[in-house]
């Protein structure tokens, strides 16, 4: 019965010593999670961020029942690492490599086109230029054709 009573008052003892210690605990958790995507690969990284305030109220004066108190605080701030993945996206490198294929294609289209362009317009200007000799030619022969009568033109020296 003694040792009854005796545990019934340590226990008593202890929690009005619990009941009377005047701390200030406020612990404030924030766990962010980042997703970044660079082309396929793809890396979630999950930050676990605890921000703690601990601290003792000082309380300055007496037994007065107005006192004045101040709250001494330290905080502690601490940043821990939960998760760190990284992913690749295979759907988005087929898209991506689809893409470079069509690109490459529809450049090596233009680059034929271009060359075929510019063929037909080099035999464009060759046919016009041969048009303009045959034209030329023939005013020359008409010019240097003379009616009766007229005497020949004769050659220079300097032609």
């Amino acid at each position: 019965m003694k040792s009854s009573i005796s545990a019934v008052i340590i226990l008593f003892v202890s929690l009005t010593a619990f009941a009377q210690e005047n701390k200030v605990v406020k612990e404030e958790t924030t766990v962010k999670k980042v997703v970044t995507k660079e082309g396929s690969k793809v890396t979630v990284k999950e930050v676990k961020e605890t921000k703690k305030e601990e601290g003792a109220v000082v309380i300055e004066g007496s037994e007065k029942e107005e006192q004045e108190f101040k709250v001494a605080t330290k905080e502690d701030k601490d940043a821990q690492v939960v998760a760190d993945q990284v992913a690749i996206d295979e759907r988005n490198e087929a898209l991506i490599a689809a893409e470079k294929k069509r690109q490459e294609e529809a450049l090596q289209r233009s680059i034929e086109e271009q060359k075929a362009k510019a063929e037909a317009e080099k035999k464009a200007l060759e046919a016009q230029k041969k048009a303009r000799l045959e034209e030329l030619e023939k005013r020359r022969k008409e010019l240097e054709s003379r009616p009766k009568g007229m005497v020949k033109l004769k050659k220079s020296k300097d032609n």
